[in-house]
């Protein structure tokens, strides 16, 4: 039994280290989460989202900081049926961030959709914060994703966090 467990514990670590396929809650968008990346328990998603509503979800780099996110929110809201103008109200919504400087904005086909896609970097409260925002109507409102990274962490999480959001589907 003693030895049972240990081995049991390494197995559920390392499935849960490896990319896997989930579907967005309150949608039908799927994506696979980076390896390393977990599930924010309800308490911590509680405790770093205190301000508004929090997101649906929360894939993150395990504790204690849980510092590198991807965060999907679906927000009941009329949308523009024309994605250029959605990407125009979007671009409008982050660009009076202190710091804020732009990476790239466009529309980009990923499977079957055409989303948003801003990425720009942001004044933190100690340093700049990356963030690549996607957006795409969904039934009933709009699904934003958002993943983000400190200056320090962008070199070492920037090729899993497209690669994550790169496969929205």
């Amino acid at each position: 039994m003693r030895r049972v467990l240990p081995a049991l514990l390494l197995t559920v670590l390392s499935v849960s280290a490896h990319a896997a396929p989930v579907t967005v809650p309150g949608t039908n968008v799927q994506f696979t989460v980076p390896a390393g990346f977990v599930k924010m328990p309800p308490d911590i998603l509680k405790l770093k989202y205190s301000r508004g509503t929090p997101p649906a979800a929360v894939y993150s780099t395990p504790g204690p900081h849980w510092d590198v996110n991807i965060a999907f929110a679906v927000r009941r809201a009329q949308v523009p049926a024309d994605l250029g103008e959605l990407q125009s109200v979007l671009e409008r919504s982050v660009q009076g961030a202190p710091g804020f400087r732009w990476e790239s904005h466009s529309v980009q086909k990923l499977g079957e959709r055409s989303w948003v896609v801003l990425r720009f970097w942001v004044s933190g409260l100690d340093t700049p914060i990356y963030n690549d925002l996607r957006a795409v109507p969904v039934p009933g409102g709009l699904l934003i994703v958002t993943a983000n990274a400190t200056k320090a962490q962008y070199p070492k999480y920037l090729k899993p966090l497209t690669a994550a959001l790169d496969s929205l589907r």
